[in-house]
């Protein structure tokens, strides 16, 4: 039987992106990545966020001030060791995300929600593209492997939108405040986008291997 693991995140999360890839880098270590079942779960950061979205620059100055840019060259350094090139200098928005949550909810139903979720990353963190405008949204759903049809008949009606609200009121339930938030096997919980070392560890206990 395969490992599951839920990831609660949210597509405009930089930390959910390095969380993303520590833990595919502690997969491949220790020969496990065919050996898992991911589902990535939503988790909204900012859900009160309009549809137009807010100017990226101006929202993270009001809520963390000069401290910022410092965060941003920390995320930048442990994204180059991951194989991230954040992009935070590119005009970009907070978005309201919900939409973007139903199109990978769209794509664990049609078998391709990695490939989806990994799109959704990159278009966002190292291509500043937004994700709020549903053409983007579908283009790159597309890019991810998705049918081009299927996602825009999902963005211009309500499919999906129970699901996702039922999930993010099971995140709520878990206590969850933040994300990313990682569920190994309904049993095993770790909150952040931990280390190589961290998830490898985990990985070992729950399978056997060694790290």
């Amino acid at each position: 039987m395969k490992l599951k693991i839920e990831i609660y995140s949210d597509v405009i999360c930089p930390w959910c992106f390095l969380g993303k890839r520590r833990l595919e880098m502690a997969l491949e270590l220790a020969g496990l990545r065919s050996e898992v079942d991911i589902h990535y779960r939503p988790f909204e950061l900012n859900p009160s966020t309009p549809s137009a979205g807010l100017d990226r620059a101006e929202y993270l100055q009001s809520k963390y001030g000069s401290a910022i840019h410092s965060a941003h060259q920390r995320l930048a350094q442990m994204g180059e060791e991951a194989g991230i090139r954040y992009d935070f200098e590119s005009p970009q928005k907070i978005l309201n995300t919900f939409d973007a949550h139903r199109v990978i909810w769209l794509a664990e139903k049609e078998g391709v929600q990695e490939g989806v979720v990994e799109s959704l990353f990159k278009a966002y963190f190292t291509g500043a593209r937004d994700l709020g405008d549903k053409k983007v949204l579908a283009e790159i759903a597309e890019s991810g492997g998705l049918d081009r049809t299927k996602v825009e008949r999902l963005l211009n009606g309500g499919e999906g939108t129970e699901e996702v609200r039922a999930m993010e009121e099971t995140a709520y339930n878990l206590g969850i405040t933040g994300v990313p938030f990682f569920v190994f096997n309904g049993e095993t919980a770790v909150s952040g986008a931990q280390s190589i070392g961290v998830f490898s560890k985990i990985l070992s206990k729950l399978t056997g291997r060694k790290p």
